[in-house]
């Protein structure tokens, strides 16, 4: 494992302090740690789908919860839903 070497400024001081106080447990090298994997997490969020798509999911969410919506029980009414469209 390499090391990496940092200087430590009023800035990088200032985070370390806040960063201490909620990794209490942690070193200093460990609490870096942790928030570049952090950083790095939300950074290269992948969406499981566009927005687009969440967008209609988030809607269709919506519409069942207001009762916005056709209920089918049968295949029938499924077709006739269907061929309706």
């Amino acid at each position: 494992m390499t090391q990496i070497r940092l200087n430590k400024t009023p800035e990088l001081e200032e985070v370390l302090t806040y960063l201490r106080s909620k990794y209490r447990l942690l070193s200093e090298a460990e609490i870096i740690k942790v928030a570049l994997a952090e950083k790095y997490a939300k950074e290269v969020r992948i969406p499981l789908v566009d927005e687009e798509t969440e967008k209609l999911i988030a809607q269709g969410l919506d519409d069942i919860k207001n009762g916005r919506y056709t209920e089918i029980k049968t295949d029938e009414e499924l077709d006739a839903y269907l061929k309706s469209l």
